[in-house]
């Protein structure tokens, strides 16, 4: 959320390996505080779609800060005070919608971060665990907002219990628009990737509120005109941490 943004970056560039505590300690302090994501391997992908989210194939991320929530209304509406609001997203808290990938971009730049990676949105997605759906490898409708009707629409960005990592809404409630260009995923194992160089279509993850289970799962990706903006797609931010590149 916006406002604890400003002083969590000074602390984060500032205080260097001390940013560690910034992201970490407040949980019981400030529930919408970003969350700092450990570096580290997992399994990227999913025999269960389609071939564009195979081979599996093992990624290693660096570590990374990500808010943990989706951007809000309101959040978004404090830098762009003239934006429309969905129909169907259009509470305060609800997550902002009718956003293009480069309004998102815009949006993290101005709170001194980006857009994350396609990695280190599914990294964050599954938790610590690895799980399909962040809170387990099976679906289930009471902890994410997934399978309802069009006219239902988002709820507020800190409903339902987080993932492992402290996460809210990583599966379901409305896509995330993630940096990269849509490509193939490579057959061996590589480190911080961020897709390919050019290309004609961005990636949203986690699905919405409509979505089936199959498209709400960690490991599901999806293509679309990065000009577009869509009441079922909204994206939350990162926040890189220079000093913790590995060498792995």
């Amino acid at each position: 959320m916006m406002n604890p943004r400003p002083s969590f970056i000074v602390c984060l560039f500032s205080l260097g390996c001390a940013a560690l505590w910034c992201a970490e300690a407040p949980a019981a302090e400030n529930r919408d505080a970003p969350v700092r994501i450990p570096a580290g391997e997992f399994q990227m992908g999913t025999e269960a779609g389609t071939a564009r989210e195979r081979p599996i194939h093992k990624v290693w991320v660096d570590a990374f800060v990500i808010d943990r929530l989706e951007i809000s209304n309101k959040a978004y509406e404090t830098w762009q005070p003239g934006h429309r609001r969905s129909h169907v997203s259009a509470c305060d808290e609800c997550p902002v919608t009718l956003v293009t990938w480069q309004e998102a971009v815009a949006f993290c730049q101005h709170q001194a971060g980006r857009l994350p990676t396609e990695a280190e949105w599914e990294k964050a997605a599954r938790g610590p665990n690895g799980f399909a759906y962040g809170f387990g490898n099976r679906p289930d409708g009471s902890k994410a907002n997934f399978g309802k009707g069009l006219r239902d629409g988002a709820v507020p960005v800190n409903s339902f219990s987080p993932n492992g990592y402290g996460l809210h809404q990583m599966n379901g409630n409305v896509w995330e628009w993630v940096g990269d260009w849509f490509g193939p995923y490579p057959e061996k194992r590589i480190k911080n990737p961020k897709g390919p160089d050019t290309g004609f279509q961005k990636i949203v993850r986690g699905g919405s509120w409509h979505n089936t289970a199959y498209y709400v799962h960690a490991g599901m990706r999806f293509k679309l005109d990065p000009n577009v903006s869509l009441n079922s797609v909204g994206f939350r931010c990162i926040y890189d941490l220079p000093g913790e590149k590995s060498n792995q």
